[in-house]
C-alpha cells in the first residue's frame, strides 16, 4: 500500500486528523478569548489555525477543491473546537497540557501527510519537504500573523516546525526506499517525539544573538595585543630549544665572541703570533720558496773553481 494510501484512507488516522483539527480550534479558541473576540473572532481564527496549512498545501498543489472544503467533517471539526473554548474555559494547566499533547501528535500526522502527498504530484524532494512542514504548522502561523504576533515557530517556541522536518524527512525515506507503508507511522512518531520532549524540557534553537560576533574596539585591541604576547611566548619557547655555542668545547666558540671588525682585525687575531712566510697560500711563503730555490740552485749549479 503506498504510504499516501495510508494516510488518507486508514480510519483510525483519519479520525487522529480530525481530532488534530479539533484541538487546533481549541487552541486557536483559547488565544481568541484572552484576546476577547466575538463569536465570529472565534469561528474564524478555528478555521484558519486548524485547516490553514492544509488549505496552503492543496492550493500550492493545484489540487483542485481543498480537502478541508470537500466535505462538512473538517470544517465542523474546526468550529466545534473554536466553540468548545467559547463557551468552556481552556486556560488550566491539565488542559493545556492535553492540548499540547494532541496537538503535537497532529501536527506529526500532518507533516506525513504533506510530504507524502506533494511526492504523490511528482514534486522533488526539498519542495515535498517543505510542503510536509507547511501543512504541519502553516495553521499556526496563519493564527498568529491574525492576531497581530511573531509566529511561534520563529523563536522561543517549541520546536514544532523541527518536529515536522524530521518527520518529513524520514516520510520522504519510506517513499523513496520504497519500505513498508506502515514505516511512515514510525516517522510520525519520531517527529512528535522530538516535538513533546523540546516542548517538556522547554527546549529552543539558538538565536540570532547567541551566534553573533559583536566586539568593541577596546576589546578587539586587548584581543590583538593577547595575541602578540602569545606569539612571542611561543617564538620564545621555541627558539630557547636551539643549543647555544658552548666556548669550552666548540672550535668556532672564539670566533663566534670576538668582536672583529673586519677581515684585517680577523687575521691580525688569529695570525698575530705565526710568521706569514710558514703558511701556505700567503705572498710571503711564495717569496720564500722562491728565494729557497735560488740559493740552493746557485750554490750547486756553479762550477768549481
Amino acid at each position: 500500500m503506498d504510504p499516501l494510501e495510508l494516510l488518507i484512507t486508514n480510519d483510525v488516522l483519519r479520525i487522529m486528523d480530525l481530532l488534530g483539527v479539533f484541538v487546533m480550534g481549541v487552541a486557536a479558541g483559547a488565544l481568541a478569548s484572552r484576546l476577547n473576540f466575538d463569536a465570529v473572532g472565534f469561528g474564524f481564527i478555528g478555521i484558519a489555525a486548524g485547516l490553514g496549512g492544509g488549505i496552503v498545501r492543496d492550493l500550492i498543489l493545484d489540487y483542485g477543491t481543498p480537502a478541508a472544503f470537500a466535505g462538512p467533517a473538517y470544517l465542523a471539526c474546526a468550529l466545534g473546537g473554536a466553540a468548545f473554548s467559547f463557551l468552556i474555559s481552556t486556560d488550566g494547566p491539565w488542559w493545556r497540557r492535553l492540548v499540547t499533547v494532541l496537538d503535537i501528535a497532529a501536527m506529526g500526522l500532518w507533516a506525513a501527510t504533506g510530504t507524502a502527498k506533494s511526492l504523490g504530484y511528482g514534486l522533488d524532494v526539498l519542495p515535498a519537504v517543505l510542503l510536509g512542514i507547511t501543512s504541519a504548522v502553516g495553521g499556526g502561523v496563519i493564527r498568529d500573523v491574525l492576531v497581530g504576533r511573531i509566529p511561534a515557530i520563529f523563536g522561543g517556541g517549541p520546536l514544532y516546525a523541527t518536529g515536522a522536518l524530521v518527520t518529513a524527512v524520514l516520510t520522504w525515506l519510506v517513499v523513496a526506499l520504497g519500505l513498508p507503508s506502515p514505516l511512515v507511522l514510525v516517522a510520525v512518531a519520531v517527529g512528535s517525539l522530538l516535538a513533546g520532549i523540546a516542548a517538556w524540557r522547554r527546549w529552543t534553537l539558538p538565536a540570532h544573538s547567541e551566534w553573533q560576533v559583536t566586539m568593541s574596539a577596546a576589546q578587539l585591541k586587548r584581543l590583538v595585543r593577547r595575541t602578540r604576547k602569545d606569539e612571542r611566548v611561543r617564538v620564545a619557547l621555541e627558539t630557547g630549544t636551539i643549543p647555544v655555542i658552548d666556548a669550552s668545547t666548540d672550535d668556532l666558540a672564539e670566533d663566534a665572541l670576538a668582536d672583529d671588525l673586519d677581515a684585517a682585525g680577523y687575521e691580525e687575531r688569529i695570525f698575530h703570533e705565526t710568521d706569514p712566510s710558514h703558511l701556505p697560500g700567503t705572498v710571503e711563503h711564495e717569496r720564500e720558496g722562491e728565494s729557497g730555490s735560488g740559493t740552493d740552485g746557485g750554490e750547486g749549479g756553479g762550477s768549481p773553481r
